[in-house]
């Protein structure tokens, strides 16, 4: 069969579609956010096809077969499937790096253990192992492989010398040693409560900060031992208090002296994972053309060589393989994922990727499009979920859906030659390809107006080359630059962590509980230089792509405070009452509510052994996460699970008397997700789902002029139509006083933008620099600028 056949599809919102996906092509899924893209290539193609491998290898779901009823009546010539979603790719922990992820660094580690050599240039008797910071036996045991150690910084302690020391002691929750300040001032004949750090005199100094014997415990132990207590409480305290200092013990490298005595070509181990990829094809070359090199030696060499030659092919070059994945720009990590998958020797497969080209420079998209079409060419079906147009116009086949998002769409707009998809009058997407719609978006102030500028100073953070830039304030500015120039580190990466340091905010405004795992950034980094200006911004917001949570129980209602509310709600019903329940029994992560099977999840996790991990719908719950007794409690006809598996619009309908609740959600509707689900599981949320629901959360708050929101890529994940929306929004907040600064790839945002600043010129150490910065018109018309040309 030359094509996938799919007949009358029912899954979420999608209306009993069909359509015919032809084989061996580039096919592209395109449509306005939540319009069924992700339903159809994912959550049907993709769960159907692992299903139906999973059934011909004879592996059943606990003793249940994996055939409940289908959402589809037919689907034919469907292939094994392998599928990468950009929720799968987002990474919080930091031991997680470029060399794990791609499997270098064991490689590495079999090299050392087979060529190694000591000073007498004897070959090593050590195992793998002992090559490697993630095990006991390899790891520098003072920084547990890290190589860096946090230190309690006096500098985030005290932002301020002019405070009190009982406000100094108050401001970190120290309340023990609030108590202790009468003695402690009485011994050292100080003004505790009136008078500033900055008047102490040394002696002084060095007793609030360390302690006075039997008096006072002083401010450094006792933050030491809080950041002791429990995990939680030593991420917190890394993040709020201290700062990265290289380990003097493997000087950064992580391993531990033992390993460091070995070397292959002069270098050890650590001094290896700190090249650069593109560093490593000389020494590589050299070992494998060594007279006498061992065939298993020879072996992990050329994998090594193999791999290194595809990390530059995807333009990753200048990465070192201890490059935590976390600090990877949206690019970076694409291309890397796109990478491990392009690896592949298979054939006959169905490959489905979400928005390849997110995070990319407009001028490195055309790669990753060649990149993808080798997997055609190799006799492999691709079907890409994308907004880009050019990628769009570039496919064999196109599929829009539509025309709305959530309940307004699910339906097959258009299926056939992307040329005709310009001409295709019931297109949402068209109109834009074919440059007959353009944004139409409300005035700002303009450049020319403003008269307040903040300055970053001499950043020297990873591959910045001792940057000074300015941003000006009341505006909305742009950050350009291709994948690894350097914006994501002058701006997530120096700024961020500088306003966080001037406003005393850790994170989100604080407001998320951090994950147990240490965060790359956590503390005050070294080479972030200096922030001038900043007393000029009233309140400062910052809006990531990190996850709003790492469990199934963090849902996007629960997130943006309305959850209470809406079990409130459900408490005050007659029936309720009569039963005796309270809001606790309309929660699912309370015995009182919650599924006794699944605990609430709604989903029960299956090991399916060296498949991986499964997860399947409770079929005791059947995916509601409540008591069945719980279920029994309607408002306006629908369960509390009802509102929870709803879309945003719906729950806007059946609540609209509920001014509290309706206003955040039409937040979340302004933002482009009026199709999500208010219970989906916070991990399926991709990292531009994420953000926008952060952006909601703060929207609905009131809005304080002088405000200053940073973004990070806001665009990710949204089609024109839908960029048209956030443009519209992020516009108003700066006619209301705000200040946006956004980190952007995309030549449709930029050239809306007051003012962009671009990094460059290329990525890694050939970037870091301030290539070019003016408004759009004016970086059109200069030579240096990468961007300049796509901007319209």
């Amino acid at each position: 069969m030359d094509k996938i056949q799919i007949r009358k599809v029912r899954l979420h919102h999608l209306k009993s579609v069909d359509v015919d996906i032809p084989k061996g092509k580039l096919v592209v899924f395109t449509g306005v956010s939540g319009s069924g893209k992700s339903s159809l290539a994912f959550d049907l193609l993709f769960e159907e096809g692992r299903k139906r491998y999973l059934q011909s290898i004879g592996l059943q779901n606990n003793g249940n077969q994996l055939n409940e009823e289908e959402p589809f009546d037919e689907i034919n010539g469907l292939p094994p499937t392998i599928a990468v979603a950009q929720n799968t790719i987002r990474q919080t922990n930091t031991r997680s790096t470029v060399g794990t992820k791609t499997k270098a660094i064991d490689l590495l580690c079999r090299l050392f253990a087979l060529e190694g050599t000591d000073a007498e240039e004897c070959l090593t008797d050590l195992g793998p192992s002992h090559f490697s910071y993630n095990r006991v036996e390899g790891m520098c045991s003072h920084c547990f492989g890290r190589g860096y150690n946090m230190e309690i910084d006096i500098s985030r302690l005290i932002s301020n010398a002019d405070s009190t020391l009982e406000k100094i002691c108050a401001k970190q929750f120290a309340q023990p040693l609030v108590r202790q300040l009468a003695g402690f001032g009485a011994a050292v004949e100080a003004d505790w409560k009136k008078g500033a750090y900055k008047d102490l005199n040394e002696s002084q100094k060095k007793q609030f900060l360390y302690g006075l014997p039997g008096i006072f415990k002083g401010l450094f132990p006792y933050i030491e031992e809080k950041m002791q207590s429990t995990p939680l409480q030593r991420v917190l305290g890394e993040k709020r208090h201290c700062s990265k200092t290289t380990c003097m013990v493997c000087n950064g490298y992580r391993v531990n002296e033992a390993a460091q005595r070995i070397t292959v070509s002069g270098l050890h181990i650590g001094q290896w994972l700190q090249m650069s990829v593109a560093e490593w094809e000389k020494p590589l070359t050299e070992l494998m053309e060594k007279n006498g090199i061992r065939a298993d030696s020879l072996k992990v060499l050329k994998r090594l060589s193999h791999l290194s030659k595809k990390l530059c092919e995807v333009g990753l070059s200048y990465l070192t393989f201890v490059r935590s994945v976390p600090s990877l720009s949206g690019g970076e990590l694409q291309r890397l994922f796109i990478m491990l998958h392009l690896e592949s020797d298979f054939d006959s497969l169905l490959y489905i990727f979400d928005e390849p080209t997110a995070g990319l420079h407009e001028s490195e998209r055309g790669m990753i499009r060649k990149r993808i079409q080798r997997l055609t060419n190799a006799g492999n079906t691709v079907i890409v979920v994308e907004h880009d147009k050019e990628f769009i116009r570039s496919a064999e086949y196109a599929v829009e859906l539509g025309p709305g998002p959530g309940k307004n769409g699910g339906n097959i707009l258009y299926a056939g030659s992307p040329q005709g998809l310009s001409h295709c009058p019931d297109s949402v997407v068209g109109p834009y390809l074919s440059g007959a719609r353009i944004f139409t978006l409300p005035s700002t102030p303009g450049i020319e107006t403003v008269c307040s500028w903040m300055t970053i100073r001499n950043a020297t953070l990873h591959n910045l080359n001792n940057v000074t830039v300015r941003l000006p304030l009341g505006v909305m500015v742009g950050v350009a630059g291709m994948s690894g120039s350097g914006k994501s580190t002058l701006i997530t990466g120096t700024l961020v962590p500088l306003l966080q340091h001037c406003f005393d905010i850790g994170g989100e405004e604080a407001e998320e509980s951090p994950d147990e795992e240490e965060e790359e950034g956590g503390g005050l980094l070294q080479g972030l230089g200096t922030l001038e200006g900043w007393e000029q911004i009233n309140k400062c917001v910052i809006v990531s792509q990190a996850p709003i949570g790492r469990s199934r129980m963090s849902t996007p209602v629960t997130y943006i405070g309305i959850w209470d509310k809406l079990r409130k709600i459900f408490a005050e019903q007659p029936e309720a009452i009569a039963r005796e329940f309270t809001p606790s029994h309309f929660s699912f992560n309370t015995e009182n509510g919650a599924c006794t099977a699944c605990k609430g999840e709604g989903a029960l996790t299956v090991d399916l052994g060296p498949i991986g991990m499964m997860t399947r719908e409770c079929p005791a719950c059947q995916g509601s996460r409540y008591k069945a007794e719980i279920l029994e409690v309607k408002v306006k006809g629908q369960s509390i699970s009802d509102v929870l598996q709803a879309s945003v619009e719906d729950v806007i309908e059946w609540f609209v008397d509920h001014k509290s609740i309706v206003t955040m959600l039409k937040m979340m509707e302004q933002v482009g997700l009026g199709y999500l689900s208010l219970g989906q599981p916070a991990p399926t949320l991709s990292g531009g789902e994420a953000q926008r629901l952060k952006l909601a959360k703060e929207l609905g708050k009131p809005i304080k002029p002088g405000t200053l929101y940073v973004l990070d890529e806001p665009a990710t994940g949204l089609g024109e139509p839908d960029v048209e929306k956030l443009l519209s929004l992020l516009s108003q907040l700066v006619n209301q006083g705000g200040t946006v600064i956004l980190t952007e790839h995309k030549a449709a945002v930029l050239s809306r933008c007051d003012w962009i600043i671009e990094m460059g010129p290329y990525g890694g150490i050939g970037g870091g620099s301030l290539i070019a910065e003016g408004t759009p018109a004016e970086l059109a018309t200069n030579p240096h600028s990468l961007i300049g040309p796509y901007l319209k």
